[in-house]
C-alpha cells in the first residue's frame, strides 16, 4: 500500500524524526513507505545507484550524492520535500546535470532524478506547448516541427528544457522569439512545504517574476508551459560552417563589429577558437545557422568567402537536422568547468587577445581540449520585453561569450582556471559594461547574486525567497544569499 502523506503528516514526521541526523537516515526505510511502487531509491554505495541518479556532464566539482531517489509522481516530489526537510536531509533536484558552477563541489545531500517526468504536450488550440521537468531540449524538436511551431530554446539537445529556460534561456533563434522565459507563461511548482502550486502572471506573480531568472531557487518545477510562435521559414534554415586561420582571425572579428546593432534577427552566429593539434594550429570556426531562405543567406556567404575561409559547409536544413546536429554539452566522462561574461559590443583586438592566449595555452599544455565561444544573436526581441517582468536583468547583452575548459589529467584543473579568470578579465574590461553580465547558466560560480541578477533586484529576490524557501532547501548551486 502506498501512503500518501499530507501537510499535516508531515508535522507528526517532523515530530516523531526531528532529532533525526542526515547521516544517519535510511533512505529506503525513510522513504519508501510514502512512495509510488514505481520510485527507485538508492544509497551512494548501492550497485544500482548509476541507474536512479541523474547522470553527469563533467567529473569537474561534482556535488556529493549520499545517495538518489527517482521518483515516479509528483505526489512523491512532494513527499520527498515534506520527509527532507522534517529530517534536515539536503536535496538538490537534477535531470540534465550540466551545471559546472564551482559552488557544486560543495552540495551534498541526495540526488532527486526528475527524469520520469518527460511529458510533452503540444496544445494548438490554446498555443502552448507543455513540458515536464524530465524533457531535454532535444525531445521538444520534432512535436514542434511537425506542429509547425517554434518557442525560444537553448541549442543543446541533452540539457534539460525546464532548467535551461529558467536561469534565462538563449539560443540560435532569439533573435527571432526573445528569451526563453519571455515565453514562459507558467509553471506548476513543488514549494518549500512540499505544496503543489500554480504559478504565473495572474498566480502569484512576484513569484513568476523570481522563477525567470532564479527558478531553481523556489522549488520543484515539475511542469512548464510556453506561449508558442509559428516556426520560422516554414521548418527549414541554412547553416554555414567556415573556418578561419591565424592570418584571418582579426579581420573577422572586425566584420563582427560592424553587426552590433544591425545583426539580422534570423541569423544566429557563433565563433568558436579551437585547437587543430594534427596541423598544431588554432582555428577560428563561424557558424551561421539562418533561419531563412538560400537567397537571404547568400550575402552572408558572400561575406565569409570575402573574409578568406580555409574550408566551408553550407546545406538547407530542416530544423529538425538542425538541432539535432548541435553536439553542445553532450559529451561526459571528462573535466569540464566553464565561465563567462556578457558583451555589449565588439571589440576586435580584445578578441584576438583572446585568440593568441588560447593559442599560447594550447601549445603549452597538449592534453587541453577546451574552446572559447563568443555567441552572437540580435537582441531587439529580447528588448522588447520589460525588465520589471523577469528577474533575469542582463537583456541588453549581444554576445554571450562562453569558455569550456575541456581535458581528462586532473593537474589541467590549476592553470585552466586561470586561462578562464585571465581571458573574463580581459572581456569584462571592453565590454562596455562596467557592472558583469552574468548568464547564470554559463557561470563559473564566483561572480555572486548581483553579477548573476543585478545588485538593484537582490533586495526583492531575497525578500521572496525568505517567504517562500525559508529553510533554503533550493538553489544550492546559485545561492540567493552569499
Amino acid at each position: 500500500m502506498v501512503h500518501r502523506l499530507s501537510g499535516s503528516f508531515a508535522m507528526v514526521i517532523l515530530a516523531n524524526f526531528a532529532a533525526t541526523l542526515a547521516c544517519d537516515v535510511n533512505l529506503e526505510a525513510l522513504f519508501e513507505p510514502y512512495m509510488s511502487p514505481g520510485t527507485l531509491i538508492a544509497e551512494a554505495n548501492d550497485a544500482n545507484f548509476s541507474d536512479v541518479a541523474s547522470p553527469r556532464w563533467s567529473e569537474w566539482n561534482s556535488p556529493t550524492w549520499t545517495g538518489a531517489i527517482k521518483p515516479e509522481t509528483v505526489q512523491d516530489l512532494q513527499n520527498i520535500v515534506r520527509i527532507a526537510s522534517a529530517h534536515n536531509i539536503s536535496f538538490m533536484a537534477t535531470n540534465g546535470g550540466h551545471g559546472t558552477s564551482i559552488i557544486y563541489g560543495t552540495v551534498t545531500g541526495v540526488d532527486i532524478n526528475l527524469e520520469n517526468f518527460d511529458t510533452i504536450k503540444v496544445d494548438l488550440e490554446n498555443n502552448h506547448l507543455i513540458v515536464g521537468a524530465g524533457v531535454k531540449l532535444g525531445n521538444i524538436t520534432e512535436p514542434l516541427y511537425n506542429a509547425g511551431k517554434a518557442v525560444p530554446r537553448g541549442n543543446s539537445p541533452c540539457v534539460g528544457m525546464i532548467g535551461a529556460t529558467v536561469g534565462g534561456g538563449i539560443g540560435f533563434e532569439t533573435g527571432l522569439y526573445g528569451l526563453s522565459i519571455d515565453a514562459l507563461e507558467s509553471v506548476r511548482l513543488v514549494t518549500a512545504k512540499g505544496d503543489l502550486i500554480t504559478v504565473s502572471d495572474n498566480q502569484h506573480p512576484d513569484l513568476m517574476w523570481a522563477i525567470r531568472g532564479a527558478g531553481a531557487n523556489f522549488g520543484i518545477i515539475t511542469e512548464a508551459t510556453f506561449r508558442m510562435s509559428d516556426q520560422p521559414n516554414n521548418g527549414n534554415a541554412v547553416v554555414g560552417s567556415f573556418i578561419y586561420n591565424s592570418s584571418r582571425t582579426l579581420d573577422v572579428f572586425e566584420e563582427l563589429q560592424t553587426l552590433d546593432d544591425i545583426l539580422p534577427a534570423e541569423l544566429g552566429v557563433q565563433l568558436g577558437i579551437s585547437y587543430d593539434r594534427t596541423t598544431s594550429e588554432s582555428l577560428l570556426t563561424v557558424d551561421m545557422k539562418h533561419f531563412g531562405t538560400w537567397e537571404t543567406f547568400q550575402p552572408h556567404w558572400n561575406t565569409a568567402i570575402r573574409l578568406g575561409y580555409t574550408s566551408a559547409t553550407v546545406k538547407n536544413v530542416t530544423l529538425v537536422e538542425l538541432f539535432a546536429n548541435l553536439d553542445g554539452p553532450c559529451q561526459s566522462g571528462v573535466y569540464i568547468n566553464g565561465g563567462t561574461v556578457g558583451l555589449g559590443r565588439t571589440d576586435p583586438q580584445t578578441m584576438q587577445e583572446v585568440f593568441e592566449e588560447m593559442t599560447e595555452f594550447y601549445k603549452n599544455y597538449p592534453g587541453y581540449e577546451g574552446e572559447t565561444l563568443f555567441q552572437r544573436y540580435a537582441n531587439n526581441k529580447t528588448l522588447e520585453t520589460p525588465l520589471s517582468t523577469a528577474v533575469y536583468p542582463w537583456r541588453d547583452t549581444k554576445t554571450f561569450w562562453l569558455h569550456e575548459n575541456i581535458y581528462t589529467e586532473p593537474a589541467l584543473e590549476e592553470p585552466s582556471i586561470r586561462l578562464l579568470l585571465s581571458l573574463r578579465e580581459k572581456l569584462q574590461a571592453t565590454s562596455g559594461f562596467s557592472e558583469p553580465h552574468i548568464y547564470i547558466n554559463y557561470a563559473y560560480g564566483d561572480e555572486g547574486p548581483e553579477g548573476w541578477w543585478g545588485k538593484a533586484n537582490l533586495a526583492k529576490l531575497r525578500k521572496l525567497k525568505a517567504k517562500w524557501d525559508p529553510k533554503n532547501l533550493f538553489g544550492h548551486g546559485t545561492p540567493i544569499f552569499s
